[in-house]
Order: structure tokens, then sequence, then C-alpha cells
């Protein structure tokens, strides 16, 4: 199975998210049964395609850590506005939890 590719969008000291790329409404999904972040949507077969949210706290992301469906390996894009204009800040591959904790370091330093 090919792995799923993420943008994550951080508008610094403002809001983020994390959308599959071949996103296009997000309100077309099911949202989460567990309410930690301001939106989460999933699929059907309970995939992650969308998260945002104003902050990012710890107990949430531990929280995350619990559930399967985090754990899951894609590949991610960030980008980072800092009032500036949008820019690509970085590239990789991991876990859902991961770019929440990328996120988490680099959404108001």
């Amino acid at each position: 199975m090919q792995e799923r590719k993420f943008s994550i969008k951080i508008y610094k000291d403002y809001d983020w998210e994390i959308k599959l790329k071949t996103l296009s409404d997000y309100a077309l999904y099911p949202e989460f049964e567990v309410e930690i972040f301001s939106i989460a949507r999933q699929t059907i077969d309970k995939k992650i395609v969308y998260l945002f949210d104003a902050t990012i706290e710890q107990e949430n992301i531990n929280i995350a850590k619990e559930d399967v469906r985090f754990n899951e390996f894609c590949k991610f894009e960030a980008f980072i506005d800092d009032g500036a204009g949008e820019k690509l800040s970085s590239e990789f591959d991991g876990t859902i939890i991961d770019a929440l904790e990328y996120i988490q370091k680099n959404f108001a330093d």
C-alpha cells in the first residue's frame, strides 16, 4: 500500500492544519469520536484526512498516541507562514504523531 501524502500548514501563533493532499472538502467526511482537536475528520474506514486547531497541547498529543489512527506512516510537506507568506519548511516521512510533534515544536517558537 502506498503511503498517503499530507500537507502541514502552520500559521504562526494563529492556527495549524494537517490535510490529506488529495482532500477537496473535509466536511464530506465524518468527525472523530474523540474530540481532541477543533476539527478532526476521517474516512469511513477510520483513516485521518484532516486535523485543525488553534493550539497544540501535549495532553492532546498524549491522547493521540493511544489511538492507532495516529500511528499511520505517511509523507509530509510542512509549510510555515509567519505573516510574510507561506514557505516550505520541511519534508519528512513519519507518523501523524510525528507531524503533531513537528507542529508543537514550530507553532509558537
